[in-house]
């Protein structure tokens, strides 16, 4: 197996369920991975075409958000694999975590995440 991983892409997001939390964009963290069905050709040729690459979908990311507002983070985590999926390669999965940085409750002092994706994804 082989796995591309990245973490703490940095989104900023109208997220939030009344109107006043989304008012302004806030940070959101997008943690993402590929699992290849098979190595990628990049392991041996060392060109960013036989491989994924991460800048491209965290421009994708970035826009699916931009000009939008979420109520949920869920529904923010099912957008970006919506649109990021097809990104990836014929045989490969996707699996990725959004994690809101700052939710309004003061308990929640690392956040609160959601995760999803074509596989189990690893854990912090």
């Amino acid at each position: 197996m082989s796995l591309l991983e990245f973490n703490g892409a940095r989104l900023w997001v109208r997220l939030g369920c009344g109107a006043d939390e989304r008012a302004q964009p806030q940070a959101v963290d997008l943690d993402l991975a590929v699992r290849f069905g098979e190595l990628p050709a990049a392991c041996e040729t060392d060109k960013l075409g036989d491989t994924v690459c991460y800048a491209e979908l965290v421009e994708a990311a970035r826009a699916a958000v931009a000009g939008r507002e979420f109520h949920l983070v869920e529904r923010l985590a099912h957008e970006l694999f919506a649109r990021l999926r097809p990104l990836v390669p014929p045989g490969a999965e996707l699996w990725l975590r959004v994690t809101k940085l700052h939710p309004p409750v003061p308990e929640l002092a690392r956040g609160v995440a959601f995760s999803l994706g074509d596989f189990e994804g690893r854990s912090r």
